[in-house]
């Protein structure tokens, strides 16, 4: 009865059942992904709802993303884009026929990829603690860990640290300027994913500041403001023009941004005001602001100056001033001054006076001349400056005055008569002159003098007329004087219309003065003689006459030299050809076209004894030489001592002493030289070596020898490779080519191999030659008194040939 009543029971229990499909307890889904269940009942129970994980009941809504759909013998559950939000445990719950609730449940599991939540870019200060963020979303859970690198080498060092929502770096240095990988690995599924950050180093803006090349700006220019700051990244600039007005690039171009440079075109005095610039980076994006205020520099401009003329009155004195006024510029660093045309300072001399007082509230200066000088004729300029640019004005001062005579000092002029003279006068003028010559040859047609013209009076040849200043004029006559014309005046006028004049008074030309004779140098075969000419003889000379002879003797040999003049005031007359250690005697005088003039000497004086040549060398020159193996020797001659020097030679040794002329060992091969040069270089001498070098020079008299002591330079590894690579080269230059060789030892062996061939030959055939011969000389002899002489020959060439027709004969 009991079994009977367990059994009704499981039957009741089997048949009240919830079966849900699908029919797994467990499942697994992919997030996103959609998902259907059915619960159903084979009795009459009544499913009538499904329970989230959450405990709360899914209502019937088919616009929700979770909802149920009841169907004819159940209950449907549709999820559309599962999350992680719907896994865990599923009921299906219903009641049977007894009215006893039932329930059936199923365990979901939602599989979550590898997602990583980071920034792929993450700025870290240098110097500071920070955490590099990477947040990872999987499910099954998934193990984190941490490289570095390209390489990606696993993070151990102490200064990184893993926490839950990334990497922490305990002090941020340079070498973190990486980049860092996050790994993800899932066990439960296999996978993993890397995700890689590039960690940049950074440092918040600092130290922001604009410059501008002073002077900044500069009207109908460019200004160029430059932003400075520092920062990692590298900072970014925006500029802003007043308040927060931002700058950029327009149509017009006006401004144009560069980076951290802020060009301003053609400004004016309307883009004066405040600029800003904002200096920011990917880490500091607040960054940092900096201000300049700009001012435009005006450059000056002064206001026209008008000349002024006057008529200078030395009895009524007048005074002139001249304002210079600035019309427009900026003050700052502004200037003004009169200056002469040279850019010298005007002096405050010679009644030149300069008013500065109105320089503060009119900006002007004035410049005053009290009283009018007639040196004050000429321009003055007036230069403005500040830090834009210059400018100047020019104030004329025209002074009108008498012409005035201001050269050359003389009122004679000498010649001779048809010899062309030069009369040459300057003025001083304004307004420019007419310059006149006047001959005051007074006659009845002309009572006041005649007026020169060219071409039409006789003896002018030409006449000129130039300025050769800003009031000076010059007048040059070029004159040939007759005999009539001496003692008369010329008189050269300047009229502007006022009259200025100067005589000059023609007189015939002195021959010229006593030549005046300075020093006279005996020479063993010859004089020098050195003469200074004077300035104040009428006429140039144009050569001086020399005449010498031996003295107190009988046998007259005067002898004249004519040496012409130099255009220099000194010169130097030279004999030669004299005898050595002889008493002379020398008369000199100069001539011009005036004449001769007077005579000067006798001078007497001695030729020097014939002497051997006089020679120096210079020590310093010489003492040191600029190599180690080789000596440039120089000396200077100063005589040949009368007599013409032969031959020359050097010889040298090496010195005993450190210091001193002794020498050690014998003197070299004495080294014949050409007697002309005055230089020669010592080659093959040891380095760091003292020697003694003799120079002997020598004439028909004798010989002059000076010693002097030279030292070579020490060793150098260089120069010693320098030598050795010569001797390298020249070693190997002359060693033969190889290919030479083994030619020459082929052609040896062909040439023995050639000569044993044919003695070889020879002496086959010669053993042949004699025993043919034998045999022919058996056979032939009956062929003597033969018909067959014509084969003699035959038997010459070829014995073979021979010996066969002799048998034929037989």
């Amino acid at each position: 009865m009991l079994s009977i009543l367990i059994l009704n029971l499981v039957l009741l229990r089997i048949s009240g059942e919830l079966v849900i499909k699908p029919s797994q307890s467990s499942l697994t889904r992919d997030q996103y992904k959609s998902f259907i269940a059915l619960c159903t009942d084979q009795s009459d129970s009544r499913v009538f709802r499904w329970r989230s994980p959450q405990q709360r009941d899914i209502p019937e809504n088919l616009n929700d993303r979770v909802t149920v759909e009841r169907q004819t013998n159940g209950i449907r559950l549709r999820i559309r884009n599962l999350t992680t939000d719907d896994q865990g445990a599923w009921e299906c719950i219903g009641t049977n026929a007894n009215g006893q609730q039932t329930q059936k449940s199923f365990q979901m599991t939602i599989k979550v990829p590898i997602t990583f939540h980071s920034d792929s870019i993450q700025y870290v200060e240098l110097g500071e603690s920070v955490t590099i963020k990477c947040s990872i979303q999987a499910n099954p859970i998934a193990e984190v860990s941490w490289f570095k690198g390209q390489d990606k080498i696993r993070i151990e060092n102490p200064n990184y640290e893993l926490v839950h929502d990334g990497l922490h770096i305990k002090y941020v240095e340079m070498s973190d300027n990486d980049i860092f990988w996050c790994r993800a690995d899932v066990l439960e599924t296999g996978e993993s994913r890397d995700f890689p950050i590039s960690v940049v180093v950074s440092k918040p803006i600092s130290q922001t500041h604009i410059i501008c090349t002073n002077p900044c700006a500069i009207e109908k220019k460019t200004a160029t403001l430059i932003c400075e700051a520092s920062g990692l990244p590298t900072p970014k600039y925006l500029w802003f023009y007043g308040s927060d007005s931002p700058v950029g690039a327009s149509e017009v171009p006006k401004f144009v941004v560069r980076g951290n440079q802020l060009t301003i075109n053609y400004v004016d005095e309307t883009d004066n005001g405040k600029y800003s610039c904002q200096a920011f980076n990917e880490f500091d994006r607040k960054g940092q602001r900096a201000e300049y205020n700009l001012n435009v520099i005006v450059p000056p401009r002064l206001s026209f100056i008008s000349p002024i003329e006057i008529n200078f009155d030395s009895q009524h004195p007048q005074r002139v001033s001249f304002q210079c006024r600035i019309e427009r510029g900026s003050i700052d660093s502004l200037s003004l001054e009169w200056q002469y045309l040279n850019h010298t300072s005007i002096q405050l001399t010679n009644g030149i006076f300069i008013d500065r007082t109105q320089y503060e509230t009119h900006k002007l200066i004035e410049l005053r001349f009290d009283p009018v000088r007639r040196e004050h004729f000429g321009n003055y300029s007036c230069v403005a400056k500040n830090f834009a640019d210059s400018t100047y004005s020019i104030a004329s001062l025209f002074i009108q005055f008498q012409p005035v005579y201001v050269g050359p000092n003389t009122n004679i002029v000498t010649t001779i008569p048809n010899y062309r003279s030069i009369m040459r006068c300057q003025f001083e003028s304004y307004p420019s002159p007419h310059i006149q010559w006047i001959k005051m040859s007074r006659t009845i047609q002309d009572p006041q003098g005649r007026i020169l013209a060219v071409g039409i009076d006789n003896g002018v040849n030409d006449i000129t007329i130039k300025q050769i200043g800003t009031t000076l004029y010059e007048s040059v006559l070029s004159y040939t004087p007759t005999e009539g014309d001496f003692g008369l005046s010329f008189e050269c006028r300047a009229l502007n219309p006022r009259i200025g004049r100067h005589s000059f008074t023609l007189q015939r030309a002195q021959p010229p003065k006593k030549v005046n004779i300075t020093h006279v140098k005996p020479l063993s075969n010859g004089v020098e003689i050195f003469i200074q000419s004077f300035e104040n003889d009428d006429l140039p000379v144009v050569q001086y006459i020399l005449k010498y002879d031996l003295q107190d003797t009988k046998d007259s040999q005067l002898q004249t030299l004519i040496v012409p003049a130099q255009k220099s005031t000194k010169q130097i007359i030279k004999v030669e050809n004299l005898r050595p250690s002889t008493n002379y005697q020398l008369m000199i005088v100069a001539e011009s076209r005036a004449g001769i003039g007077q005579q000067t000497g006798p001078i007497q004086f001695r030729t020097l004894d014939r002497q051997i040549p006089d020679f120096t060398v210079d020590e310093h020159i010489n003492r040191t030489c600029l190599s180690d193996e080789s000596c440039l020797i120089t000396w200077n001659i100063e005589s040949d001592g009368g007599a013409p020097i032969v031959r020359a030679e050097i010889l040298y040794a090496q010195a005993k002493y450190d210091d001193g002329l002794d020498i050690e060992g014998p003197l070299s091969t004495p080294i014949s030289i050409d007697s002309s040069i005055t230089e020669y270089e010592l080659t093959g001498l040891k380095p760091d070596t003292h020697y003694i070098v003799i120079i002997k020079l020598y004439n028909e008299v004798g010989v002059a020898e000076q010693k002097l002591r030279i030292k070579t330079n020490e060793e150098t590894n260089e120069y010693n490779t320098v030598r050795k690579n010569p001797l390298i080269t020249d070693d190997r230059k002359a060693q033969p080519n190889k290919w030479i060789v083994l030619g020459i030892i082929i052609a040896i062996i062909f040439s023995a191999v050639v000569v044993i061939t044919i003695c070889v030959l020879l002496r086959v055939f010669r053993l042949d030659g004699k025993h043919e011969t034998t045999n022919s000389d058996h056979q032939t002899t009956p062929m003597m008194n033969g018909d067959h002489h014509s084969d003699k020959t035959n038997g010459y060439t070829n014995g073979h040939s021979s010996s066969t027709k002799l048998n034929e004969t037989v």
